[in-house]
């Protein structure tokens, strides 16, 4: 299958980036003759480098935001169907599906990471890089993840219904920033990556019950 030009570009522009470079370090030359393209090809598929990040990050968000919905969903199916080996509850809400539905999202993201480190380690990097464009958009992105886990948890009722939305949204949030920073210990440490799995689930499942027994003592105070 042939690979269209633009998509030759993004991939050379991960490529290049790899070395904890930034996009603004690229030159359009530079990107062209690595992605073995004439430098003119660049400017009918971008209008600057700040468009061509924008690219990838779509790219990045659409790769792995429907997968994540999906498989949360069929966790939690599955986790119902198996009832009996749910665990103990709190607050009325099951610990043990909670926990399967959670180690199943860990556990696709960070196989997504292990496929697309290249495009992981830009988005990171970018979030703190010089291009206030592209923190903007990797933000929205952060947002938008944040977003679906809040509302696949609310509509599976993984936590009980009377905690705030809005509360959840904000851990949702927090946890996502999180997952994306241990995604570069996943990356860089191929050796630890069991426990760097292991613990991240982890965190998620203290974050949310930590969220919801806060909540029942009336002293959850995120801002909203």
């Amino acid at each position: 299958m042939t690979v269209s030009g633009k998509q030759l570009l993004l991939e050379a522009a991960l490529r290049l980036t790899a070395n904890n470079r930034n996009l603004k370090s690229l030159g359009i030359r530079e990107l062209a003759r690595e992605a073995g393209l004439n430098p003119n090809t660049f400017y009918r598929h971008f209008s600057d480098i700040d468009d061509l990040g924008l690219a990838a990050i779509d790219q990045l968000a659409a790769r792995l935001r429907q997968p994540l919905r999906h498989l949360r969903r069929e966790a939690a199916c599955r986790a119902e169907e198996a009832s009996h080996a749910d665990g103990p509850e709190l607050f009325g809400v099951s610990l043990g599906r909670g926990r399967k539905v959670c180690h199943q999202t860990v556990v696709l993201f960070f196989d997504f990471v292990a496929d697309n480190p290249q495009a992981i380690m830009l988005g990171v990097r970018e979030l703190q890089g010089p291009s206030a464009v592209l923190r903007k958009a990797l933000h929205l992105m952060i947002s938008g993840l944040a977003t679906d886990m809040a509302e696949d948890i609310i509509e599976l009722e993984l936590l009980p219904k009377r905690v705030d939305p809005q509360a959840i949204e904000q851990v949702a949030r927090l946890i996502t920033r999180n997952l994306l920073q241990m995604s570069l210990d996943y990356i860089n440490q191929p050796e630890q990556r069991d426990s760097i799995r292991a613990l991240a689930e982890e965190q998620v499942v203290m974050l949310f019950t930590g969220a919801m027994v806060l909540h029942e003592a009336g002293q959850l105070k995120l801002p909203v």
